[in-house]
């Protein structure tokens, strides 16, 4: 095996690797339930967001965020999501 074989592993893992890092830190920021203040009223809520959406967003380019699991639903199932913001 020369060296000039192993040339295209490297192109690889310098495109997947830096990807990876990217990815990986989407992930751990959008990880968990958070607690955030409801624009609506003003008090305390509990939100998870949706980290699947979040890593192909970011995939795609874009920075969206989608709320997953909310304390304040079921009544307020149809808001927003302002306070992902």
């Amino acid at each position: 095996m020369s060296i000039l074989s192993l040339i295209p592993v490297f192109f690889v893992l310098a495109l997947v690797g830096p990807a990876t890092w990217a990815l990986g830190n989407v992930y751990r920021r959008n990880r968990g339930a958070r607690e955030v203040t409801c624009p609506e009223n003003g008090q305390f809520a509990t939100i998870e967001l949706d980290v699947r959406h979040a890593l192909v967003a970011h995939s795609l380019g874009d920075m969206d965020q989608r709320v997953k699991m909310c304390s304040r639903r079921p009544e307020r199932e149809g808001c927003d999501q302002a306070c992902v913001r």
